[in-house]
């Protein structure tokens, strides 16, 4: 025990020694840490907000560095960093990905996260030292999409659903809105592949989906939030993957036609209830060529569906609970043409005035050969079997070689717009002259599509949802250099189809647009 205490002592002795034999000579200048401080008293600035889909979210916090405010992020170039973030507040079901915002100090953005909790963060990061300061804000969405005016575009290849709000596709609102890219921001994704068909379905009047389709996908989104309802594979009762989706339409029949992989696959809800508890069947039996990336939205009970084969350059039809797809009765010889031997190339197609009664409409058709160009109107609706040719009218004043893009068919007039490349024609076909340039498409833009204000299910027009129903024209327009689609729209004389340039209001941030229609929030 002796030598252990021995042994201590020797130890403390040492250690004692060494410390005062130690002299620090360094010459040390002591810095506190940079700080960072995030303010938000005063600032009416709330740790929880709620608010309704696609409204803009606005915070703004003072930030402080080492005491002096920055109103800038130019003030602490490369020593602060901002970052607005959002991500999902809750666990389970659909999983989102965490997105940046803003790299601004104040919150100035519109929030497209579907309904649910959702949380915000602002973080600012020391570029020196690393340290990052974060604030954290939860943001309640509720979905609130209302009536307006649909847009389907293609974007880097694949397909997206854009929406105008404002007084003329909406009674009384007050400030214009525009959203883009609905489909991505409420399922993660745009549909793959090149646009096809856009509508309002109203076969199933309780939920009234949208259904969307591009080339190679075919969805029925929910009409306020856009989250799809129905994938391709639920929207078929027998789905078989791998094939091109070509169309897909409806009529006032409350009827849906779909052409998937050159097929004809129909839904029936006119007796089937309210809901979508019916699908598209199998395709129809026969034989027939090519078939147009279209099927007619003006028809009556008489069939099923009605199409375009443009191989043999005629229509066809689908019968009443018929199972195989035929071509049409004999026509009377003193018909205008023959819908069984029509001889002519489609270049567009669209539904228009009928016979007067609001809920009965004819289809308008543009068609070629080589050397001349007609607007062919068939009564698919009320017209006799062997009588469903109602008009062929010469268009002139458009060179043979320069393509119809697009048609607009007047519901409450004799005329129809056609969009070439360049320009808007006005064809007055009832009086017999030339079609005539009546819009000219901005320097760099090419008219991709032109629609007016009407819709094809009769209730909804009957009903005063639509507000300017046959007296508004919507032109689609694309700029290749800049990649940026816009909607140029006017108020325009249902009788005559004379747009009043005065009334021109112009929406963009689209993509190539190529086809618009109405849609309702009820």
């Amino acid at each position: 025990m002796k030598l252990i205490n021995n042994i201590a002592l020797w130890v403390l002795g040492a250690s004692l020694f060494c410390t005062s034999c130690y002299k620090d000579k360094g010459n040390y200048d002591y810095k506190p840490l940079e700080e960072v401080l995030i303010d938000t008293a005063n600032r009416n600035i709330k740790e929880s907000y709620a608010i309704y889909r696609y409204d803009e979210l606005n915070i703004d916090p003072k930030i402080f560095f080492n005491g002096a405010e920055i109103t800038s992020p130019d003030q602490v170039k490369d020593k602060l960093q901002f970052t607005w973030a959002i991500y999902q507040g809750t666990s389970g079901g659909q999983v989102y990905s965490r997105d940046t915002l803003s790299n601004e100090i104040k919150l100035r953005k519109q929030i497209s996260k579907p309904a649910g909790r959702w949380i915000v963060v602002l973080g600012v990061k020391n570029m020196g030292t690393n340290v990052e300061t974060y604030m954290k804000f939860n943001v309640q969405v509720d979905e609130q999409l209302s009536d307006g005016w649909m847009l389907l575009y293609e974007k880097n290849g694949n397909t997206d659903v854009g929406l105008i709000v404002d007084d003329w596709t909406k009674k009384g609102v007050v400030q214009t809105r525009t959203f883009a890219d609905m489909i991505a921001a409420s399922n993660g994704a745009a549909l793959s592949g090149e646009p096809r068909a856009l509508l309002h379905s109203s076969a199933p009047i309780a939920t009234a989906e949208v259904l969307i389709a591009s080339a190679r996908d075919f969805v029925a989104v929910e009409k306020s939030s856009f989250l799809v309802f129905y994938p391709i594979d639920k929207l078929f009762w027998n789905y078989m993957p791998g094939g091109e989706i070509q169309s897909v339409s409806a009529s006032n029949g409350r009827k849906e036609v779909a052409i998937y992989n050159n097929r004809i696959h129909a839904a029936n809800y006119n007796q089937s209830g309210t809901s979508r508890v019916n699908f598209f069947g199998s395709p129809y039996n026969g034989n027939y060529g090519e078939l147009e990336k279209w099927s007619a939205t003006a028809f009556g009970a008489s069939y099923e569906a009605v199409v375009y084969d443009k191989t043999a350059k005629k229509f066809l039809n689908v019968p009443a609970s018929g199972t195989a797809v035929q071509s049409f009765a004999t026509q009377l010889q003193t018909a205008p043409f023959d819908v069984n031997n029509v001889g002519l190339d489609a270049e567009a197609f669209d539904w228009g005035r009928g016979n007067g009664t609001p809920a009965v409409g004819y289809e308008y058709s543009i068609m070629k050969n080589s050397t001349d160009r007609y607007l062919l109107v068939s009564n698919f609706t009320t017209a006799a079997a062997n009588q469903i040719a109602s008009g062929k009218y010469n268009i002139t004043g458009i060179p043979i070689a320069t393509p119809v893009r697009t048609l607009a068919a007047a519901f409450g007039g004799n005329y129809t717009l056609m969009g070439t490349a360049n320009a808007v024609y006005l064809h007055r076909y009832m009086q017999g002259g030339a079609a005539t340039v009546e819009w000219n498409a901005p320097v760099n833009e090419e008219v991709t599509c032109v629609r007016l204000q009407k819709f094809y299910y009769n209730a909804a027009v009957t009903s005063l949802l639509l507000p300017r129903p046959n007296t508004v024209v919507y032109i689609g327009t694309w700029n290749g250099s800049t990649k940026t689609g816009k909607v140029y729209a006017y108020g325009i004389d249902p009788t005559s189809g004379t747009i009043s340039k005065s009334t021109e209001r112009v929406y963009t941030g689209f993509g190539k647009i190529t086809d618009m229609t109405y849609k309702w929030s009820l």
